[in-house]
């Protein structure tokens, strides 16, 4: 039995603005069946496949609120009488018009004569008869923006742009085209607005010459064509082109020339190939192919999933190197095995890296995202994954402290047993290290078991495994401790004394300096240099020494002083304290000296440390000479001292022999030192 023919569309509550009637069986359609949709707020109105024949000529009168109008799957209309009915649209607001899968052929000239007086922006025309296209149809459609034309039967034989260019997006997919079509006007576009062209699915399987007459164009939709090759320059002049879709070529494409991708423009780039085609070291010698991306700077988006990788790290690097601006790279299903190290000077900005259904198993050695610091989300699903350990990640991500934020893991054969320790603990903190993951649904590969279900400590062998490994490694760090701690100050003097039976000394020619060293040391810091560095240094080993307490003449500027006695001395001996680096004269005395070590040449600055230095304390040429400088550490035990003094008069070159007695009248005793210090 037939479905009742409805004359007019039930009453609507006012709230509705979307109406959508569909399979019904309206037969014929005039202005009684919109009675109640006069006076509602439906701005939405889709009759589709209602089996309508005939629609009156002012049918949509009231229609005056409606923007979107569908009559989809109405295949009993003509083109003529949809036309006429058009005109009592009118008045309306339309904006938006379907009329897709209608059987529609040949549309007449005057097909949407009725609708010059709106502001209709876009058309669907898509999955008609449609045989050809004739712009003049739409010439007076001043707002129109968009056309569908998807899936219709024209072709590269009979097609007219003319009368289109306000255009902005025009759909060709599916369409017959065994060619680029034609847009160039003489000099001119017949499309200059157009933004975005779609001819994906479509006959073409040639694209010998550079695309052009296609200014402003932003995006070019061509997946699934048929080609065979890509040349040179084939979108380089399409200046404004940001998306370029080349999805899903095909197993006939076989080669891809160096300059294919040209562009100053393109941001977005997809091009795979269905595993036809091999981004290996062969085809890279053969086409070149390092230098694919060399003119594609402005690329932040690319999509190579579904070819074949096969590269060794050096071409990787080429490869990907121009692409500064990349944000997201995806690589699924390419068959990749080994992961080359993701660098940071080659991907300054990546944020998003799809590794998915690979073949992937281990990178422990390579460790390739420790220096990739922008990375924010990783997809490994679908790979070969057994085993993940605190190595596996950089320790950024380990802690939740750097920017990375999602890692997906699953479809991987994770191995369950003692291995996986360290990811189970991970897993359960994994929530409050600010990264997502799709750690629920990880299985173990033999019990297809969830990994969350699995608990490696509460198993036997893995608790004793764990209890003995940590217990032998305890023991041997005590003993190797114990031991470096009793013989500490004799590997000190042993390491030192091979080095210098090595080395030998490092003297200083006699130039006809005064003094062997100018001590520089805090006065708080005075009773260790009488009581120790003096007695040492000169009375033991005959050394002349610098000491501004007892050798500065008296009624000389201190600052000119300190100078001349330094540039009269072969080497400066530093004695860092906390005193020292709170005196503000010391630190003159060190930067003095620096100068004059630059300028001179062959002033040596041999640090000591006699106390411990706060950090507050610390200033920037202190902390130089520390962490550019083997410093000597004072001691008062046996060993230690003796090591310390070593190290010290052999860095002090003398201007007489080691063994000789100085004259009397060139040196100083305790007593007189002291003596002048009190006075």
């Amino acid at each position: 039995m037939g479905k009742k023919t409805m004359k007019r569309i039930p009453v609507i509550p006012r709230n509705i603005t979307r109406l959508t009637i569909r399979n019904g069986n309206f037969s014929h359609v005039n202005r009684e069946t919109f009675d109640n949709v006069e006076n509602s707020s439906v701005t939405i109105l889709k009759l589709k496949n209602c089996m309508i024949q005939f629609i009156s000529k002012d049918a949509f009168k009231g229609l005056s609120k409606v923007v979107e109008f569908d009559l989809s799957g109405n295949n009993g209309l003509v083109p003529e009488v949809i036309a006429e009915s058009l005109h009592s649209l009118s008045v309306s607001r339309i904006k938006r018009l379907y009329l897709t899968h209608m059987e529609l052929t040949n549309l007449p000239k005057n097909m949407f004569a009725g609708l010059i007086s709106t502001n209709v922006s876009e058309i669907y025309l898509n999955n008609n008869f449609i045989k050809s296209l004739d712009g003049e149809i739409f010439r007076e459609l001043i707002h129109l923006r968009k056309l569908d034309l998807s899936w219709t039967g024209i072709s590269d034989l009979n097609y007219n742009f003319t009368g289109l260019s306000s255009l902005e997006t025009l759909s060709l997919s599916g369409t017959w085209f065994s060619k680029f079509p034609i847009f160039c006007n003489g000099n001119q576009s017949y499309l200059p607005n157009l933004k975005q062209l779609d001819l994906d699915f479509s006959k073409i399987d040639s694209l010998y010459t550079p695309l052009k007459c296609l200014d402003n164009l932003r995006t070019l939709n061509l997946m699934e064509l048929s080609l065979r090759l890509l040349y040179n320059n084939t979108f380089s002049k399409l200046w404004s082109l940001e998306k370029l879709n080349l999805d899903r070529l095909g197993s006939q494409f076989r080669k891809i020339e160096p300059g294919a991708f040209n562009s100053k423009s393109l941001k977005n780039l997809t091009f795979s190939v269905t595993s036809s085609f091999a981004f290996n070291t062969t085809n890279i010698r053969k086409f070149k192919l390092q230098s694919l991306f060399s003119n594609c700077n402005q690329l932040e988006y690319l999509d190579l999933s579904d070819n074949r990788f096969q590269l060794t790290e050096s071409y990787w690097l080429k490869l990907f190197k121009p692409l500064k601006r990349l944000k997201e790279l995806r690589l699924k299903n390419a068959k990749i095995q080994y992961l080359p190290t993701f660098k940071q000077n080659v991907f300054p900005v990546l944020q998003k890296l799809n590794l998915a259904s690979n073949r992937i198993s281990s990178w422990e050695e390579s460790k390739p995202f420790n220096e990739i610091k922008s990375l924010q989300f990783l997809n490994i699903r679908g790979n070969r994954i057994s085993l993940i350990n605190k190595t596996s990640f950089p320790e950024t991500w380990n802690n939740g402290n750097g920017s990375f934020r999602t890692l997906l893991l699953v479809g991987n054969p994770f191995s369950c047993t003692c291995g996986i320790a360290w990811l189970r603990q991970w897993m359960e903190t994994t929530d409050s290290k600010n990264i997502t993951t799709d750690k629920n649904i990880w299985r173990c590969s033999i019990s297809n078991s969830k990994v969350l279900e699995y608990h490696p400590m509460q198993t036997f062998p893995c608790l004793v495994t764990y209890i003995v490994s940590s217990l032998m490694a305890l023991l041997a760090i005590l003993v190797t401790s114990f031991i470096c701690y009793i013989f500490r100050f004799q590997i000190k003097l042993k390491l030192y004394r091979c080095k210098s039976r090595r080395d030998g000394y490092n003297l200083i020619s006699n130039k006809g300096y005064v003094f062997d060293s100018f001590i520089a040391y805090s006065y708080k810091d005075l009773n260790w240099v009488k009581n120790h560095l003096i007695p040492k240094l000169e009375t033991q080993h005959h050394l002349q020494l610098c000491i501004r307490d007892r050798d500065f003449r008296l009624g000389t500027v201190f600052s000119d002083h300190i100078t001349e006695n330094i540039e009269a001395s072969r080497t400066f001996l530093l004695v860092l304290s906390d005193n020292f680096a709170r005196d503000k004269w010391c630190k003159f005395q060190l930067d003095i000296a620096n100068h004059i070590g630059i300028s001179r040449g062959d002033l040596s600055i041999i640090p000591i440390i006699l106390n411990d230095i706060s950090f507050n304390s610390l200033n920037e040429s202190i902390y130089n000479v520390i962490n550019n400088t083997d410093c000597m550490v004072w001691s008062e035990d046996g060993p230690a001292s003796e090591l310390f003094w070593t190290r010290i008069v052999e860095c002090i070159p003398s201007s007489y022999s080691r063994n000789e007695i100085r004259d009397s009248s060139a040196s100083f005793s305790i007593q007189t030192f002291d003596s002048e210090i009190l006075t």
